[in-house]
């Protein structure tokens, strides 16, 4: 892409990188666009504090949001449950024909469309009170229940999104400049590479680590004495958008259980790794982390079995293809 294409929004990003031979090439477009442009209100509310209703009534919700347990048993805090509204909001505002909607705070929504969609609202949400960084992760699927495009929004210092489809990925950056004469919107940044190195790097490895494995603490120590830095922050898409930059390894072990949701998480950034031309491995327990999976044992994704999606998790990791191989010889 050339200089005076730099600057292009998203929107422009999307119409020239999606082909025309696409015949739901408007419908992704629709959906990848109105997720972002949800994403907007989200990183205002996490820069005003999450005690205030100021979205919330500014956006009509019908109910109000307390917190409550989600599907999962797990707490919900007041960010999870609104910026859940906020993105559900958008995609019935803007009247997208989806073949489902599916997101980690509720039960699916079935449509007849042409794309099925995943949301996790906040990746990391524990880590707002501490001001540390989250994002939304997204995976788009086609009617056959292949994912074909995924993007999260991270909020960090500056708003940022990346997305992979069709063999590349790009960073996009909110332009919040005082200067500008329209609402805010994302611009192309780059296309990404992701560094493959045998030694250096970061490492991202979380599990409860008094019930790692015998291999899983071997590995980790193969990962020291290749230089890999810890920098594991709790937030999965925050870790992960660091191993797009410095190269290295996310690992979750399952300690004793396996915790990442399968649809929600691993699969939306595996396929950015995947495309980088890294490597994901599934680890099912850690009575069987001999015996790892690829992307390919994941099933198709489609509105049959879309229900049970909230309770498909596993331990794996992903990052650059040197690291992730040095699991197999640990």
């Amino acid at each position: 892409m050339s200089k005076k294409e730099n600057k292009i929004k998203l929107s422009k990003w999307l119409d020239i990188n999606v082909s025309n031979s696409l015949s739901s090439k408007e419908n992704l477009i629709e959906i990848i666009e109105t997720i972002a442009d949800a994403t907007i209100p989200i990183r205002g509310l996490l820069e005003r504090g999450i005690s205030s209703r100021e979205i919330e009534q500014r956006m009509n919700f019908i109910n109000e949001i307390k917190e409550g347990k989600n599907i999962y048993g797990e707490l919900q805090t007041h960010e999870d449950k609104l910026t859940h509204s906020i993105i559900l909001k958008a995609i019935e505002e803007a009247d997208l024909d989806c073949l489902f909607v599916a997101s980690e705070e509720a039960e699916p929504i079935i449509g007849n469309g042409n794309f099925g969609i995943t949301i996790d609202p906040v990746d990391g949400s524990s880590n707002v009170i501490v001001n540390r960084t989250v994002g939304t992760i997204v995976g788009i699927y086609d009617v056959k229940g292949h994912i074909v495009c995924s993007f999260y929004v991270l909020y960090g210092i500056y708003t940022n999104l990346v997305l992979a489809f069709n063999g590349k990925v790009a960073e996009f950056i909110l332009d919040t400049s005082p200067y500008s004469m329209t609402f805010y919107h994302y611009i192309y940044q780059e296309n990404k590479q992701l560094p493959n190195k045998e030694v250096g790097g970061i490492r991202c490895l979380g599990g409860d680590s008094s019930n790692w494995s015998g291999k899983s603490k071997a590995y980790q120590q193969a990962l020291i004495n290749h230089d890999f830095k810890d920098r594991y922050s709790g937030s999965f898409v925050g870790d992960f958008h660091a191993i797009l930059t410095y190269g290295g390894v996310y690992a979750y072990f399952a300690s004793p259980k396996p915790k990442i949701r399968i649809y929600y998480e691993w699969l939306p950034l595996a396929f950015i790794i995947k495309t980088l031309e890294g490597e994901f491995y599934i680890i099912d327990s850690s009575e069987n982390d001999e015996k790892v999976k690829e992307i390919e044992w994941i099933e198709p994704l489609t509105k049959d079995n879309v229900y049970t999606i909230h309770s498909i998790t596993s331990g794996g990791l992903l990052g650059s293809k040197k690291p992730v191989k040095l699991y197999n010889s640990s």
